[in-house]
């Protein structure tokens, strides 16, 4: 039987694509707790991330990733470097030492990922999901979080860690791809 996942997500929409999505077809093992609800955003809170680490202790997670969105919602200041936000990141937080916490970072935001079912999208944003999906709708009124996730599901397609590193290189860290693509 494969370890539990623990796994720190920012928001609501990220919880739902983990549990929903990610869950079922890649890691049924996986533990997910959100950093803040909507309107709010804890990735950013020391003591709320050390909570959630000994939660997940608790529950005997081997591995907790700590997932930050490249273009994170939750700080005035903008990273365009996966290195200078993991290492930022790491000191405001204060994770140095802890071998089973790892710090992963999405590019640029967790719907990033879903749009690799269609295209390389390293450099897709949230933003971009809702286009398409507005328009291939005809929907005049701009898509929650929640209604893009749903339209993602259904749609039937599945990620495609070929178009996308961040995604590629979470699933080598969580080691459910063999090991030729995670060079």
């Amino acid at each position: 039987m494969m370890s539990k996942v623990g796994l720190i997500v920012e928001g609501d929409s990220d919880e739902l694509f983990f549990n929903s999505y990610f869950k079922p077809n890649f890691l049924r093992n996986l533990k997910v707790r959100t950093s803040g609800t909507k309107g709010t955003c804890k990735i950013l809170n020391e003591k709320t991330i050390i909570s959630h680490v000994k939660a997940l202790r608790l529950q005997n997670c081997s591995k907790i990733f700590i997932l930050i969105d490249l273009k994170t919602q939750c700080d005035s200041i903008t990273y365009e470097c996966i290195k200078k936000l993991k290492k930022w990141y790491k000191s405001k937080i204060k994770i140095s030492n802890d071998a089973d916490v790892i710090v992963s970072i999405v590019s640029k935001d967790i719907e990033a990922w879903m749009m690799s079912a269609w295209e390389i999208s390293d450099s897709k944003s949230k933003n971009d999901l809702k286009r398409k999906f507005e328009s291939e709708s005809n929907i005049k009124k701009s898509l929650s979080e929640k209604e893009l996730f749903k339209k993602f599901l259904a749609s039937k397609k599945d990620i495609n860690y070929e178009n996308n590193e961040s995604l590629k290189h979470f699933l080598c860290k969580l080691e459910v791809l063999a090991k030729s693509p995670c060079k």
